[in-house]
């Protein structure tokens, strides 16, 4: 047995780079961290590894994944989340993806990693609580730059369509957020884009379900645990030479 780890990539934007966090909103503790209930999920078993560029859109992206794939040896990674939208559906500015552009880059992304024998997981844009967002950024306003739940949906429903036509996963966190926030959807989000730990737990059991549905060789309950359990090892450690 190789102590060599197996990977699982999480590749997005601030919501990826922020996934690790626990302390989303000033004084209110410590919160549900996505990042570390992966890490958790897949102890001893694969390796979480997150690249996370807040505000980066998925045109930058088709820069960044060829150097991932190289630093991190492609060979070993075996999951993939892609999760760009949610700058890309800005209504202006240098972030603004356009919708055609934005299906092309995604669909060029899921390629790069198939061809590396790696699974995609696209992750689309969850809702967007305009107000709150206008008041934690009122520069964008100023600027004329708009988000709003309508425009992430449309690019949540792109990546859909991408997912379907490619047969990888997809988890759709527009459907998610308005099914499990309810009426009280806003308790989801901190500052009208960015996830509160609560938005980050449902980010979290969408994601697992989607693994068990399309990838269930990778659900966590499947994959091999590494070693055995220190009360299976003899006192001098000599069986363990026998397994590595």
């Amino acid at each position: 047995m190789s102590l060599k780890y197996q990977k699982f990539l999480l590749f997005g934007d601030s919501i990826t780079e922020f996934a690790f966090n626990t302390r989303m909103e000033d004084g209110k503790g410590d919160q549900f961290s996505l990042g570390a209930a992966l890490c958790r999920d897949y102890t001893r078993k694969l390796d979480i590894v997150q690249r996370g560029f807040s505000g980066y859109t998925s045109r930058w992206a088709l820069k960044l994944l060829p150097q991932i794939l190289e630093s991190e040896v492609s060979s070993e990674i075996v999951l993939c989340t892609i999760f760009f939208g949610t700058n890309d559906a800005a209504s202006a500015g240098n972030q603004r993806v356009e919708l055609p552009e934005f299906k092309q880059n995604i669909t060029t992304l899921v390629h790069m990693l198939k061809a590396k024998d790696i699974h995609p997981i696209l992750v689309g844009p969850a809702l967007h609580d305009e107000k709150n967002w206008t008041l934690s950024k009122p520069d964008q306003a100023i600027q004329k730059v708009f988000r709003s739940s309508n425009r992430n949906k449309l690019y949540s429903d792109t990546l859909k369509d991408i997912a379907t036509a490619e047969d990888v996963g997809f988890v759709d966190l527009h459907k998610a957020f308005t099914v499990q926030g309810g009426s009280h959807w806003q308790e989801l989000l901190c500052d009208g884009v960015h996830f509160t730990g609560k938005g980050y737990e449902v980010f979290y059991n969408a994601l697992l379900d989607t693994i068990r549905a399309t990838y269930p060789q990778y659900a966590p309950e499947s994959v091999s645990y590494k070693l055995p359990n220190w009360r299976e090892v003899q006192a001098d450690g000599s069986n363990l030479d026998r397994i590595l």
